[in-house]
Order: structure tokens, then C-alpha cells, then sequence
């Protein structure tokens, strides 16, 4: 598997991301977020660790690098998603998903700053092309209505800083721990615990477990197809830069756009924004992996 690239994990990613999504999106006709998020993560669990246990010498693995990981799982998705549900709820989506989209460049900065990855002219232009994409592509006219005190930005942007940071530690304990079954199933353990409690305080008075014959089916797709989405990621940052991996995974909008004209017409409909924005993030996956 390492004779592929970087940068097709890093598709891989995205696509495979962007299709848990569209599983989801099905599921959740039937039942709710919290079911969505804890279901995926126990299918992740299930699925990595098995995967791990047969593929990982687990006589080479220290609890010192293991530990990195988990670490990752408190902030990513954990932290990052309670911080987001904050930002809609005090911002509105409109504003708070295209703060999110800034992630690759939080990733980018800190890339330099503690990998010492050099970043070129064109890999900035290139990154900024596909973060004006998903922001051009996640923008609804019409519907900012900037609640309260602009204080509140903090929290979508923070969100993005750490998720950036995030790779960075991923990328830093992959040195450590060269096995991307086993981060992601660490990861996902992590995370599981973390997320339990953000939906706890996130949704308190609402019905947090809802389960049915309805939702099973696609709720499984769905954690599967996350679970190899969170693999590629990993063989990605294990073989490629940082700079360079998180704006090709952060094209997840254009494939699910993709996926949604296909699969759900009845939901989307195609604008001239919507292909500008397409576009956009095309021609910046290309320029970054052409200029890597």
C-alpha cells in the first residue's frame, strides 16, 4: 500500500468522507445526530481494532507513542465538534462552516512552524484557491444573522486551529507509531469517550439514542466507510507533507456535491455558484499535487 501516493490517500479520503456522509444523510431520516456520531464511532472501533490486531506487531508498539494518539481523539472530532455545535448555535451556519473551511491553513502554518515543512508561493495560492471553493460552496445568500457579540467567532475559529493542529500531532505520532490502523483505531476509542459527553451536554434534553431497523443498515455503511476514510488519512500524513494532505482531504464538499446531484435530486439543486465553487477546489487539488 505505500506504493500509492500521498495525495490519492488524501483523495481517498475525501471521497470516502464525502460518501459517509451521503450514508448518513440517509440514516438520519430515521433517526438523529447523536445516534449518528456515537453508532459510527463503535462501528469505527469494532472495525479498526480487528483490522490493527491482525495487521499491527503490537510487540513494537509503546504506551508512550500510543499515547499521542489518544491525546488527538480528546481534541479531534471531540473538542472541535462541541466548539462548532457553539458557533451554529451562537453565529448560524452561514458563518460558522465557511470559519471551518479555514482548517487547511491553520494546518499549513503549523506545518512550518513545528514540522519544518517548506511551503511554497504556488502551494499557498493553491490552498487558499480550495478554501475560497468550499467557502464559495458552503455560502447560502441570505442567511447571516450574526447573533450577539462577534466574540462568538472564537469558537468556529478555534475549532480550526485545533483541527489543524490535529494533523500536525497525527503526522508527529505516525513517526512513532507507523501503523495507520492503529492510530485510527486509538483515535477512534478516544473519540468515542469524548464524543458521549459533548452530545450529552450538547443535547441533554433531547432523545440521545434512537436505533431502529430504519437507520441500521446505512448507519453501518456509514461507520465502515468512515472507518477506511480515517485510514487514508493516516497513510497520507505517514507518506506525504501536511501542507500538501490536508487541503486535497478537505475537498470532502466537492464530492458530496457530487454524490448529492447523483443520488439525491430531489434535495439539491445544481447553481452557477455551486459549479464556480467546484471548480475552484478542482483546479487547486491539481495545482497543489502539480507544485508539491
Amino acid at each position: 500500500m505505500t506504493d500509492i501516493p500521498a495525495e490519492l490517500y488524501a483523495l481517498a479520503n475525501a471521497f470516502l468522507f464525502a460518501l459517509h456522509n451521503l450514508f448518513t444523510k440517509k440514516a438520519l431520516r430515521y433517526s438523529n445526530p447523536a445516534t449518528a456520531v456515537i453508532s459510527s464511532l463503535l462501528i469505527n472501533i469494532v472495525f479498526l481494532w480487528a483490522m490493527a490486531l491482525l495487521l499491527v506487531p503490537m510487540a513494537n508498539v509503546t504506551l508512550a507513542s500510543v499515547l499521542i494518539f489518544v491525546g488527538v481523539g480528546f481534541f479531534q472530532p471531540g473538542l472541535t465538534r462541541l466548539l462548532t455545535y457553539k458557533g451554529i448555535d451562537a453565529l448560524g451556519v452561514a458563518i460558522t462552516d465557511p470559519i471551518r473551511a479555514s482548517t487547511p491553513l491553520f494546518s499549513a502554518i503549523m506545518a512550518i512552524i513545528f514540522l519544518g515543512e517548506d511551503i511554497t508561493l504556488p502551494i499557498v495560492i493553491a490552498t487558499l484557491m480550495i478554501i475560497a471553493g468550499i467557502i464559495l460552496l458552503s455560502w447560502r445568500s441570505g442567511s447571516v444573522q450574526l447573533v450577539g457579540s462577534a466574540v462568538y467567532l472564537w469558537y468556529p475559529i478555534t475549532a480550526s486551529a485545533l483541527a489543524g493542529a490535529s494533523q500536525v500531532v497525527r503526522k508527529f505520532g505516525l513517526a512513532a507509531v507507523p501503523h495507520p490502523f492503529l492510530a485510527a483505531a486509538v483515535t477512534a476509542s478516544s473519540s468515542l469517550v469524548v464524543s458521549v459527553l459533548t452530545m450529552w451536554y450538547v443535547e441533554k434534553t433531547q432523545e440521545t439514542w434512537k436505533m431502529n431497523r430504519q437507520c441500521f443498515g446505512w448507519f453501518f455503511a456509514a461507520g465502515i466507510t468512515v472507518s477506511f476514510a480515517m485510514t487514508c488519512i493516516y497513510y497520507a500524513l505517514d507518506l506525504g507533507k501536511v501542507s500538501v494532505v490536508i487541503p486535497i482531504s478537505s475537498t470532502g464538499p466537492l464530492f458530496s456535491l457530487i454524490l448529492t446531484a447523483i443520488f439525491l435530486r430531489d434535495v439539491e439543486r445544481v447553481t452557477l455558484r455551486i459549479i464556480v465553487s467546484a471548480a475552484m477546489i478542482v483546479i487547486g487539488v491539481l495545482l497543489i499535487s502539480w507544485w508539491k
